[in-house]
């Protein structure tokens, strides 16, 4: 289909980018190279910046996470937000002939502003807490198809009642990989906001549990809420079993460089990812990977590293030991990696399906929305 003249609106709830963010912004980069002219609505901060870069015309909604306080306060707060950011929606999308979103917490705004037009929700959740479900409930009456970046994601979607497509995530490729000796001293890597559930606080009771040669480089930034958490970690980072061996390093422009200088990379969240982009960077480069057995890393691990039982120190420690020790299996994860990306895992593949989607749905109306292609039981049907 010809996109050209075609114009997309894309909605961000926040501005932080993590890797929601990540997809939406290489997606408005794709949507633009192939002719699509796009508004995207987000809050001002980096994400903002990188879409106007990329191309797109930004204009501002407020931050739709929802805020730090008490739970009323900030549930109050979150509503007049969300009534600004329906005003603003409503405007917006006028020009446009469909919408893109890539959280739940953007879909009320949506629903409120009443734009008629189909609206494609990127998931990059597994809907399991009861506050996403009510807002799941808020706005699901707007999405016109669910594209759910894992079987993990598209199941509690399905049995909502949603129509679902699976689009995995992707990474670029090909890349420079790894050098086949592991550096020296060995040097664990985790990429994740810091937040209770992507579980950096296992990575650090692991790592107590390790040589006292073996250091740990954390990269990622918080949300405001999360701020304590953030503390907790610098805290036990400065006990006497770990000081000195820890790194808060913040974000990093260019992710594949510093894995580059890690041993293994480390995915350790206690809640099931959705399509975690860092475990994917860190297969692209062939570093050998410990992850959390649920969710959407489970999907694609595969012989590219180890999976263990969310929380469970003892058993990542295990694995750890296991990958910094033993050359050979360090070996046999290095290079199956870059194989399982190559195998169907790379982002222009990603790109391709979703902007296969979004030419698909464009003529389509919400009220008249596609039936469900992913079938719970793991079978997915053919795109039409």
């Amino acid at each position: 289909m010809n996109c050209s003249k075609r114009r997309l609106l894309v909605v961000s709830p926040t501005a932080l980018m993590s890797g929601a963010e990540t997809v939406l912004l290489r997606l408005v980069g794709a949507a633009i190279e192939a002719g699509w002219l796009v508004d995207a609505a987000c809050p001002p901060g980096a994400l903002a910046r990188e879409l106007e870069a990329a191309g797109a015309e930004c204009s501002a909604i407020p931050d739709l996470k929802l805020p730090a306080g008490p739970l009323g306060l900030a549930l109050g707060r979150l509503a007049w937000r969300t009534a600004i950011a329906a005003r603003h929606l409503r405007a917006t999308s006028r020009r446009s002939e469909m919408a893109v979103v890539n959280s739940i917490f953007a879909l009320p705004a949506l629903r409120i502003a009443g734009t008629g037009r189909p609206v494609v929700w990127l998931v990059h959740d597994v809907l399991r807490r009861r506050s996403w479900f009510a807002m799941l409930h808020a706005g699901r009456a707007v999405v016109t198809l669910a594209v759910a970046v894992s079987e993990a994601v598209a199941a509690p979607l399905s049995a909502q009642g949603l129509a679902v497509e699976v689009v995995r995530n992707g990474t670029p490729w090909p890349v420079v990989p790894v050098g086949d000796e592991p550096p020296s001293p060995p040097v664990i890597g985790c990429v994740a906001l810091l937040t209770p559930w992507k579980g950096q606080h296992v990575v650090l009771e692991a790592a107590s549990m390790l040589p006292a040669e073996v250091t740990v480089e954390l990269v990622g930034g918080c949300f405001p809420k999360d701020t304590p958490y953030a503390e907790s970690l610098r805290r036990r980072a400065a006990q006497p079993d770990l000081r000195g061996r820890v790194t808060f390093v913040g974000h990093v422009d260019d992710i594949l460089a510093r894995m580059r200088t890690w041993n293994v990379a480390v995915s350790p969240s206690i809640e099931p990812e959705a399509g975690p982009l860092a475990p994917l960077e860190a297969m692209s480069v062939g570093l050998p990977l410990v992850g959390t057995d649920h969710g959407g890393t489970s999907e694609v691990v595969g012989d590219a590293g180890l999976l263990v039982a969310p929380s469970d120190v003892c058993a990542m420690a295990d694995a750890l030991s296991k990958l910094l020790s033993d050359r050979e299996l360090w070996s046999r994860c290095h290079n199956a990696g870059p194989r399982q990306i190559a195998d169907g895992l790379t982002l222009d593949r990603q790109l391709r399906d979703l902007l296969d989607v979004i030419a698909g749905l464009a003529d389509v109306s919400p009220a008249r929305p596609r039936r469900p292609t992913f079938d719970p039981r793991g079978a997915r049907e053919e795109r039409r």
